[in-house]
């Protein structure tokens, strides 16, 4: 048996799909059908092999561990983090993703080494990438957690917090809203992203997936360039 009938001995192969990162997957407005970097991955993926494609979305992360966890899907789409490690077997990284934090101008909050200072609260989306970042580095401020990454900028705007963590793309986009926030850069943290199955894959699933990624990641810098997603840059090929 190949690794593809390992992989989904069924002939669907079930994908888990995180729309709480609108970088990699959004719903159409109209259609509500998912798009996006991660979905182009996934259908490149079943198109190439002859499978069945089953998306699953969640609105968060920790939604998209779970589901790889239980094997209700079988792969998804992660940020790499070894807290995750136990539930996930990630491939290496497709695409880098910027965070950065956002301060409220008034603040005098102007640099990074100004945000991790006893008083400042930053806010975070539960169990992201940057939450778990953040839980083992930062030393004196406090981490403020919002149920998810949609909820962060919300959260912060409303209760007038010093500091939110997120997506440059996304922190920018916000910036351009709402003059009185300052981006503070460089990014704090650039977050690798990969595909994951469940650890208890045999080998040759885990070569399989990361030689399709391999292959991949000409196709994916040429969709970051097409969709103008500024703070995502995709992994080099090592071919080159």
């Amino acid at each position: 048996m190949n690794w593809v009938n390992q992989l989904a001995p069924l002939g669907k192969l079930r994908v888990c799909i995180n729309l709480g990162n609108a970088l990699l997957a959004q719903l159409e407005p109209d259609s509500h059908k998912p798009h996006g970097l991660s979905v182009e991955i996934a259908e490149g993926l079943a198109l190439h092999h002859g499978l069945e494609l089953a998306m699953q979305m969640v609105q968060t992360a920790k939604e998209s561990v779970a589901a790889v966890a239980d094997k209700t899907a079988d792969i998804g789409f992660f940020a790499i983090d070894p807290a995750r490690a136990r539930d996930v077997c990630f491939t290496k990284a497709y695409a880098y993703i910027d965070a950065c934090y956002v301060a409220h101008e008034a603040r005098g909050i102007q640099s990074l080494q100004a945000v991790d200072q006893t008083g400042v609260r930053i806010v975070v989306g539960l169990g992201s990438a940057y939450d778990l970042f953040l839980s083992r580095h930062i030393q004196q401020a406090e981490l403020v957690r919002a149920p998810s990454t949609q909820e962060v900028m919300p959260m912060f705007l409303e209760e007038t917090y010093e500091v939110a963590a997120g997506l440059q793309h996304t922190l920018v986009q916000e910036a351009k809203k709402h003059p009185q926030l300052k981006i503070l850069m460089p990014p704090f943290m650039a977050i690798a992203q990969a595909l994951g199955c469940h650890p208890s894959h045999s080998d040759e699933v885990k070569t399989g997936l990361q030689t399709f990624v391999n292959n991949q990641l000409p196709s994916i810098a040429a969709s970051i360039a097409r969709q103008g997603l500024s703070g995502v840059r995709a992994a080099v090929s090592p071919n080159t």
